[in-house]
């Protein structure tokens, strides 16, 4: 049987295309087709934890970063391309692959916080959601989980 599409565990990530901004092109549906885990995260330049998290994070996936895919989608619509990159740039976040808000992302994953993470592992199916930030055991229990997905 199909897996229901939906933003719960268990469920398949709706499907997207977005355009990160060194303008490459995501189709979510990829991953999939390619077996390769990725992690989506809804950031804005302006929130304080998601500095934060990245603060940890950035020390953590270079490890994983072979393996699972990471995208940053910022959930503020009045972020351009230009902001993005000089906050990916300032932060020194390699490797992070970041987009531009885009409304039906938006709408269709239900985003209302930021730091809200989505797990969706090989199958496409969504392996854990959550929000806050993480310290650097829990970044690891995440990406180990999609590894092993």
């Amino acid at each position: 049987p199909n897996p229901i599409a939906g933003i719960n565990k268990g469920q398949l990530a709706p499907d997207f295309t977005i355009e990160a901004i060194d303008g490459r092109q995501y189709r979510l549906s990829q991953f999939r087709e390619q077996n390769k885990p990725i992690l989506l995260y809804f950031f804005a330049s302006w929130c304080p934890y998601c500095s934060e998290d990245f603060d940890v994070v950035k020390n953590v996936y270079p490890e994983y970063a072979d393996k699972v895919a990471f995208l940053a989608i910022d959930l503020d619509l009045n972020e351009d391309k230009n902001l993005i990159k000089e906050y990916k740039e300032r932060k020194k976040l390699e490797g992070i692959d970041f987009s531009e808000g885009n409304q039906n992302v938006l709408s269709d994953y239900a985003i209302k916080y930021t730091t809200t993470k989505y797990a969706v592992g090989r199958n496409g199916l969504i392996l854990y959601k959550g929000s806050g930030v993480f310290n650097e055991e829990q970044w690891e229990i995440l990406f180990n989980a999609l590894v092993n997905s």
